[in-house]
């Protein structure tokens, strides 16, 4: 780690960040509760049985340990080896990023890997874009079964499924990816980057073989699903009977509309396309869906970010005692 590693590592600006984004997800909030009426929701609200609560809450905290799962089943992969004291509370400090645009602040978890461990950024980087990816995949898994049983939302896997796979082909067919290299690593800017870009692709190459991509893809659909069940339950807590199957659709659903939306956490897309889809799908009432919907967003974004933020916390103070401990070191040395 750098003698300037905390200068230049800027939390307040992070923290700062997520207030600006935590605002504005108080701001859509309050845009659907007024859409749906404040006092009717408020009854409805009344009525919810909390002893569903304990269970919601547990369904996105059960996504992130299948997640870690498959963040490490990725570094094996690669053979890269962080001592779990500094992975876990790395991977938890990422989920603070998950309200940034296209979750690309989830990039953070490589930057803390480099200076906790000395780990090329270009190397975990790939693990990443990769988590993403297979995650992309399997929301589309999931959201594809409801849309043949449903026939809807079929737009939005469509779209998603294309650049997936457009992705994947890019990445696999080595000459192509090489000649992009090649034209970025001539640029007089980008040059000094050449041998980063390589070990980039190199890595993302790796996990986008077939094998390695399936693995991922399979803990991807089992952890989305328990994350699917949030409006399963939700509803069940305001005492309306509803499908799995429906619930995971329109979690999917919602999920790959936000993300193809590239706003921070999906804000406003990913809210608008619960109540529609429970609305004009399965006619559940405005005031109902829109509780369901803030509910799910509570539990499959905003518990998370928390989460997250604790995570960050605590690796914060990692770092200053890193830093404490080597100018003492450094110290005693002169």
């Amino acid at each position: 780690m750098s003698k300037d590693t905390n200068k230049n590592f800027n939390f307040s600006k992070i923290k700062k960040g997520i207030v600006i984004y935590a605002i504005l997800g108080v701001v859509v909030f309050a845009a659907i509760g007024m859409y749906a009426d404040l006092a009717e929701l408020k009854a409805s609200i009344s009525d919810f049985d909390f002893s569903y609560l304990p269970l919601i809450l547990i369904l996105a905290p059960m996504n992130y340990v299948l997640r870690y799962v498959k963040w490490n089943y990725y570094l094996k992969q690669l053979k890269i080896k962080v001592p779990q004291k500094i992975n876990l509370p790395v991977f938890i400090a990422g989920l603070s990023m998950t309200i940034t645009p296209a979750k690309v602040g989830e990039f953070f978890k490589s930057y803390l890997l480099r200076e906790f461990s000395g780990i090329e950024m270009s190397k975990t980087m790939p693990l990443v874009l990769m988590e993403r990816i297979s995650d992309a995949i399997a929301m589309v898994i999931l959201a594809s079964i409801g849309a043949i049983a449903f026939q809807s939302g079929f737009a939005a896997i469509i779209a998603c499924l294309l650049i997936i796979v457009l992705f994947v082909a890019a990445i696999r067919i080595k000459p192509f990816s090489m000649l992009i290299i090649r034209l970025l690593s001539k640029n007089r800017f980008l040059k000094r980057f050449a041998d980063s870009f390589e070990n980039f692709y190199t890595h993302t190459y790796e996990l986008t073989r077939i094998d390695r991509l399936g693995v991922a893809v399979g803990i991807g659909t089992v952890s989305w699903f328990f994350e699917g069940l949030v409006v399963f339950f939700a509803l069940k807590a305001f005492g309306v009977d509803f499908s799995v199957l429906g619930s995971i659709f329109t979690v999917s659903v919602s999920s790959l509309v936000g993300a193809l939306s590239m706003l921070p956490g999906g804000l406003i897309v990913a809210e608008g396309s619960i109540l529609g889809v429970l609305q004009a799908l399965f006619d559940i009432d405005k005031v109902l869906a829109t509780a369901t919907t803030i509910v799910t967003r509570v539990s499959t974004l905003w518990l998370g970010v928390v989460i997250g933020i604790i995570g960050l916390i605590v690796v914060q103070r990692m770092l200053k005692k890193r830093a404490a401990k080597k100018l003492e070191e450094e110290n005693n040395a002169e």
